[in-house]
């Protein structure tokens, strides 16, 4: 059972990555000038970052103790990082592309290279943040489970 909540868990943070990506790499691409942040953008990654922060939450709540929340919370998040970032790096990679080559005269595999480290990065960020978040729901859970009644 643990097994399956983590793969459904892995979709829905990949799909929410890629959601994420697919508008980012179009708004890169309709930059005129230098990208900034706009409204949309920030809202768009503030709401991704909030549904998968709750992913990891519930991942948390259902575990069965600290420690497996915690090792669900992290595997889940590596896997769901290296995956979806990878994801993601394919998405943003045009976009990515035409913008350095805008600006900057870097060798052909700098791009490569900086989407490799992301992908390194979103792995890790999501890993240690998995961890975290699910082992915090859990003592979330354990929390209210343990208020005496009203």
């Amino acid at each position: 059972m643990s097994l399956i909540r983590s793969v459904v868990a892995v979709v829905l943070l990949i799909a929410i990555g890629a959601i994420e990506a697919s508008v980012s790499a179009q708004q890169l691409a309709e930059a005129v000038g230098r990208p900034r942040l706009e409204g949309a953008g920030v809202t768009l990654t503030a709401a991704g970052l909030l549904a998968s922060a709750l992913i990891y939450l519930v991942l948390g709540h259902l575990a069965l103790d600290d420690r497996a929340a915690l090792r669900t919370g992290a595997l889940t998040g590596a896997f769901a990082g290296l995956v979806g970032g990878t994801v993601r790096a394919f998405i943003i990679t045009s976009a990515v592309a035409d913008l350095v080559a805008r600006f900057a005269a870097v060798p052909d595999w700098f791009v490569t290279l900086a989407l490799g480290v992301f992908v390194a990065l979103s792995c890790a960020a999501s890993a240690v943040g998995g961890g975290v978040l699910a082992w915090t729901g859990r003592r979330l859970s354990r929390a209210a489970r343990s208020r005496p009644p009203a």
